[in-house]
């Protein structure tokens, strides 16, 4: 008897965990089913990036099992076969539901179903608040006694902790800070058919993205810049700040660098590379707080771990897990010819293990681990990652666009062109000689946006800041 209740709460607890891990991984924007397109989400909801209490600001997702109906909403004391008891327990409660319309819902994904189907129930959904109440039992991150100014504020990440950001002056976790993530509370109840009934939550918050400190970044000593001598070329680090939405859902401008160096001796390299002749030093711009122009600066304090082959290689294989299947090189992986470098509606992560030609364009994030040839009017909205030989190739002239940051890394001691000898992991080595070779003149642009580079990181999995498991 002792042996079958054991294996009926193992059951029941591993159940509510198997739901809360589909959430969690649905709430990548390249996830299969995804769930970014919740109101829960948006940015043009009214309010947008909805709290708890607010319209949509709760998002249930349901996995009924047959003849079962799931409608945790209901207020308690309604003819709900599996209410959430929980809810009224953390934020403010009318008649012993939130108020107005504040809830939405999704169904589970038959991706993710196992067989036989897992008895979870639902999964809610909702922005972490900061202790609402005196009578709240959300955790402060704070101290807050849930009775001061900073009660009921929205919750953030900072990277190493969680923080409360007013949610009076900020709509969102970015517009307080550019480096902030909100923080999700994912909570589910899993029922078991002898009626056993189990409750965790979690605390999660999506994998940071390293900075990117510039518009084209020479992540390296001794870099070598063949720069374009047309003077219709440009390069800028004053934030753009636009995004796939024109500026919508984006958080403060942060202006960068036209050029980040690896170190002093680098930026002077570089400054030197644009004096020609001719002298192209005021095609690459900037605004406060760096020079206007030549907008180059040492940005060794703000590559943290991108100093490093370690970092580096970390960066190369998360960006490459979440890629998925879109991981292109020599047999038996997909030939780059077929890439589809995506579209702004619907951003692609590309992983080239090898050498790629790019000639059309694009939005996403296109990370290559040879040399990236660009040939004719490539644009592209997002992120290019060339990093392994850290070599691009820029042929003829043409026109183009890149908004977002261009990052070139290389991972080999040899001198450029010969790539023998990759940098020993395990000593927080730093890169080697990133060399970009710009053949031509042409109009192509380059210009850093912050809400490009956040848009199109938000395929990165979300990480687990706290679990627990609720008395039901």
């Amino acid at each position: 008897m002792s042996a079958r209740i054991f294996a009926t709460s193992k059951r029941h607890f591993f159940a509510s965990k198997a739901g809360v891990e589909e959430v969690r991984d649905r709430l990548r924007t390249s996830a299969t089913d995804s769930l970014t397109g919740s109101a829960l989400f948006s940015s043009t909801n009214v309010p947008p990036l909805p709290l708890p209490g607010q319209a949509n600001g709760i998002l249930y997702i349901t996995n009924p099992a047959p003849g079962d109906t799931v409608t945790p909403w209901l207020p308690l004391g309604a003819a709900s076969t599996y209410p959430d008891d929980e809810i009224c327990k953390e934020v403010t409660c009318v008649s012993g539901v939130p108020a107005g319309a504040w809830y939405a819902s999704a169904s589970a994904s038959g991706t993710y179903a196992a067989t036989p189907k897992l008895p979870w129930k639902w999964v809610r959904v909702m922005a972490k608040l900061n202790k609402p109440s005196a009578t709240s039992k959300l955790m402060p991150v704070n101290g807050s006694s849930g009775s001061d100014t900073t009660a009921g504020y929205r919750v953030c990440w900072n990277g190493t902790n969680e923080v409360a950001v007013s949610n009076i002056t900020y709509t969102s976790c970015a517009a307080a800070n550019n480096s902030y993530l909100p923080v999700y509370e994912l909570t589910a109840l899993a029922v078991t058919s002898s009626g056993s009934r189990r409750m965790t939550q979690y605390e999660t918050s999506r994998t940071a993205f390293p900075p990117m400190p510039g518009a084209m970044i020479f992540d390296g000593p001794n870099p070598v810049y063949g720069a374009p001598n047309s003077n219709a070329f440009g390069v800028s680090g004053a934030d753009a700040a636009q995004g796939p939405n024109a500026g919508a859902g984006c958080g403060g401008a942060a202006n960068q660098p036209a050029l980040g160096a690896f170190n002093s001796g680098s930026a002077t390299t570089l400054g030197n590379a644009l004096t020609g002749p001719p002298d192209r030093s005021s095609s690459y711009t900037s605004n406060t707080p760096y020079a206007t122009t030549p907008a180059i600066s040492n940005v060794s304090s703000s590559l943290g771990p991108l100093a490093t082959v370690d970092g580096l290689t970390n960066l190369v294989n998360s960006v490459t897990a979440s890629a998925g299947a879109n991981v292109y090189g020599a047999s038996p992986l997909p030939s780059p010819s077929t890439l589809n470098l995506g579209t702004n509606s619907s951003p692609v992560i590309n992983v080239v293990q090898g050498d790629y030609s790019m000639g059309g364009s694009g939005a996403g994030i296109l990370l290559v681990t040879g040399t990236l040839t660009m040939s004719g009017n490539p644009s592209f909205n997002g992120l290019i990652l060339v990093i392994g030989k850290g070599n691009v190739v820029k042929n003829g002239g043409g026109n183009g666009t890149l908004n977002g940051s261009l990052f070139v890394a290389n991972l080999f001691s040899d001198t450029p062109p010969t790539y023998t000898n990759r940098i020993a992991l395990g000593a927080n080595n730093p890169p080697g000689i990133p060399t970009i070779a710009w053949n031509g003149g042409g109009n192509a642009t380059i210009q850093y946006d912050s809400c490009w580079i956040s848009s199109v990181t938000q395929s990165f999995p979300y990480r687990i800041v706290a679990q627990r498991e609720l008395i039901y």
